[in-house]
Formats: structure tokens, C-alpha cells, sequence
């Protein structure tokens, strides 16, 4: 019987940027292959040496800078005695030539502890253990998800891993069990990400690297999983943010509503754009339309207000950056609304009758010309059957009356064009 993922609870104690820190092997500097008596004799040697010092360094060249303590040493020794927690630290560390039980292929085993020592590597200098150039870590990464990569496609790995079940001979694990174990390895190899995104710069940074993991079937679709907290405290952060600048609005404090969604709101949908690979498209769409919608609810506001007021010139600049920023932000369904708003507050604010980016159309002269003639013929006619001062009248009093029509239907237009939803 398969043991399922989520018997492992070693997971979810190692996932994160301390993934390689905490394994036991490197907090107790043993072998993976240590029998119980070499375990024994070296918690022994340790305990020793931790009566009369503070720190232990670890295992060398992989565990961190510092080292560890009496607690963790002694956890970590505890973590051996149970199979199951051993076995996923196992196949995180490093396994060295193969042995005569083993039957491995040396490939393997070196294909392995590259593909540890690289992960390791790029999360030491990631997390400011290991000095390492910015710009060499991004081929760390790649080469890293190449290992894993290609070593979780091995068959061989599996049956290594069933050997080393067998080896242990304990009746809490059996042989099925690698199954389990190795089908939630990938999520746990890249479960550093969410924690690393938290930082801007860092997670533009990371992005490509991110795509470059997706490209092996192992950890195809899984970053989209393990971005889905991430994306869900963004938007409810952004949500608030906008329901605050929203009640600012409505009180008519037009400058603190205005810094609410220039300070806080844009940035924080923009640090999405990392991310966004691994979004589903509807989940991006309804976040960028809330923040649209807050932008152009204040930009209208503003402009109404502009009517009776004449604004300010830094007042002109907030509207025409609100309006603009909305229609930049606003996802397909909302632009051609969004984008006659921002050409309705250009207009107003700059007074030259232009748009931004409208492309210029031809005036219909033919048109015009026929329906001068038409206009003409028609005056002629009636002028000769009723006389010139009563057609004079009739057609001022019927210029008037279509001059209201035509202001009333703009009037409706505005309305409808401006009118505001909630975020």
C-alpha cells in the first residue's frame, strides 16, 4: 500500500528557504547510509562537544553560516529514529558513490548530489548565507531545475529510494512509500519561491527563473499552487487599501484618497507583475479591474467637482494620471469605457480639444455638400410657395428645438459614460 504525501510531515517542516539548513544530515554531519551504531557514536561526539561550546558548524560546505545549537543537534538526532522523516531528508542530501546493495548506476547517485548542491548553493545566496554575484545566480537556479528536473524523470530513482526502505527494515515505512514520497518532492523543492517573492526586487528578479522550473514536467503547473497564497494576501491587502481610499472619496478628501491609490494601491498591483505568469488569467483580470475601477471612480469625481471648481494645476495632473493609470491597468472588457473617460478629462483639463493617442478621421465632405444641396433645394421651394419671413421663422424655431434634442441626448451620454462602480 502507497503511503500518501501527506503522511510525510517532514514536508511541511522543511519547506522554505531553510529546505537544506534543517535536514538532519547536515545539522548532525552524518552520511545518509549512518547504521545505528555510527549514529549513535556521533551524537555522543556531539553532545560532548556541545557541553563546552555554544555552536556546532554542521556538515561542511553545505550548512550554513553559524552553525546550530544544543536544540537543534538534539532534534535533529530525535528525526533519525523515525523512518519516515528520515527517508525525505535522505533524498535531500548528498549520497556520495554507490554502494555494493545498492545497484545504482554511478550517474545517478552523481546526478543527484549536483542537483542538491546546486539547489543549496542558489537558496545560500539568496538568503545572504553564501556571497555570491547577482548575476550568476540565475544560471545556478536554472542548472539546478535541470538536475532535479531530469533526476525525478529517472526510474532509477525510485528504485534507489526502495532500497534504501528496505535497508532500514522498519514496519512504520514500506516499499510503496517512495511513491508517495517522491510525488511531493517537487512542491517541496520549490517551495522557497513564495517565501523569496516577498521581496520586489527579488521576485522580478526570480520570475524568469520560475518559468525556467516549469519547463520540466515535474514542476509543470505547481507554481501556480504555490503562488496562490501569495496572489490571495496581495488582493485582499489591495481590497482594503482601495475601500479605504473609497471612504476617503465619498468624504470629499480628494488629496488623501488620491495618495491612497498612487501609494499604496498601484505599487501593490504592480508588485504583482512578477507573478503573473502563474495567475490564472480571470484571477489577474478581476484584481487589475477593481484597481481600475477605484482610479476612475476618483478621476470622475474629480472632474465633476472641476465643473463648479476650476482645479488647480496639480489637481489637473491627479486627474488626468488617475484616468490614464485606469485605462492602462483596466483589463480588456473595461478599456474602451475606461479610455473614453481619459479622453473626456484630457480634454477638459488641457483645453485643446484633443485626445491622447485619438487618431484623426477624415471630415465627410461629399456628405456634407449633398446635404447642403438637399438643405438648399428644399429653402428654395418653400420660400417661393410661402414667402421668405414665415420660412424664416419655421427654421429658426426648428434649429432651436433639435439644438435641445441634441444637448439633452449629450447630456444622457456623459451619464451613462461616467457613471461609477464599486470596487
Amino acid at each position: 500500500m502507497t503511503t500518501p504525501v501527506r503522511d510525510f510531515d517532514r514536508f511541511e517542516e522543511l519547506a522554505g528557504t531553510q529546505l537544506y539548513r534543517r535536514n538532519v544530515f547536515a545539522v548532525t554531519g552524518l552520511p545518509t547510509r549512518a547504521s545505528g551504531p555510527a549514529v549513535r557514536r556521533q551524537r555522543q561526539k556531539l553532545e560532548a562537544r556541545l557541553a563546552v561550546e555554544d555552536r556546532w558548524p554542521g556538515a561542511r560546505d553545505v550548512a550554513p553560516a553559524g552553525g546550530y545549537g544544543k536544540d537543534e543537534v538534539r532534534a535533529a538526532f530525535e528525526g533519525l529514529q523515525d523512518p519516515r522523516r528520515r527517508m525525505v531528508d535522505e533524498v535531500l542530501w548528498l549520497w556520495g558513490a554507490p554502494d555494493s546493495g545498492c545497484g545504482c548506476d554511478p550517474h545517478l547517485h552523481e546526478l543527484h548530489d549536483a542537483a542538491v548542491l546546486l539547489h543549496a548553493r542558489a537558496l545560500r545566496a539568496e538568503t545572504g548565507d553564501l556571497e555570491l554575484p547577482v548575476d550568476q545566480r540565475a544560471s545556478l537556479w536554472e542548472n539546478a531545475a535541470s538536475a532535479w528536473g531530469h533526476l525525478l524523470a529517472e526510474g532509477a530513482l525510485r528504485q534507489h529510494v526502495r532500497h534504501r526502505i528496505r535497508t532500514l527494515g522498519d514496519p512504520r515505512l514500506d516499499e510503496d512509500a517512495a511513491t508517495g514520497l517522491l510525488a511531493g518532492l517537487p512542491k517541496l523543492l520549490a517551495s522557497p519561491f513564495p517565501q523569496l517573492f516577498t521581496d520586489p526586487a527579488t521576485a522580478a528578479r526570480l520570475a524568469p527563473v520560475c518559468s525556467a522550473w516549469t519547463g520540466f514536467p515535474p514542476f509543470e503547473g505547481l507554481f501556480s499552487e504555490l503562488f496562490e497564497q501569495a496572489v490571495q494576501d496581495a488582493y485582499e491587502k489591495i481590497h482594503a487599501d482601495l475601500l479605504t481610499a473609497e471612504r476617503e472619496r465619498e468624504a470629499a478628501h480628494y488629496r488623501e484618497a488620491f495618495l491612497l491609490l498612487r501609494d499604496r494601491v498601484v505599487p501593490g498591483f504592480e508588485d504583482l507583475a512578477p507573478l503573473r505568469p502563474f495567475v490564472s488569467d480571470w484571477r489577474y483580470d478581476e484584481i487589475a479591474h477593481v484597481v481600475a475601477v477605484g482610479l476612475n471612480n476618483l478621476a470622475v469625481e474629480l472632474l465633476g467637482v472641476s465643473v463648479y471648481r476650476p482645479p488647480s494645476a496639480s489637481r489637473r495632473e491627479e486627474m488626468v494620471w488617475l484616468a490614464e493609470k485606469a485605462y492602462e491597468i483596466g483589463p480588456d472588457r473595461d478599456s474602451e469605457g475606461l479610455k473614453e473617460n481619459w479622453e473626456t478629462i484630457y480634454d477638459h483639463v488641457t483645453g485643446t480639444g484633443r485626445h491622447p493617442a485619438r487618431a484623426r478621421k477624415r471630415f465627410p465632405w461629399f456628405g456634407f455638400l449633398l446635404v447642403l444641396a438637399f438643405i438648399g433645394g428644399s429653402l428654395s421651394a418653400l420660400i417661393e410657395n410661402y414667402g421668405f419671413l414665415p420660412v424664416l421663422f419655421v427654421s429658426v424655431a426648428v434649429l432651436a428645438v433639435v439644438g435641445y434634442i441634441v444637448r439633452f441626448l449629450a447630456w444622457l451620454a456623459s451619464g451613462v459614460r461616467n457613471g461609477r462602480r464599486r470596487p
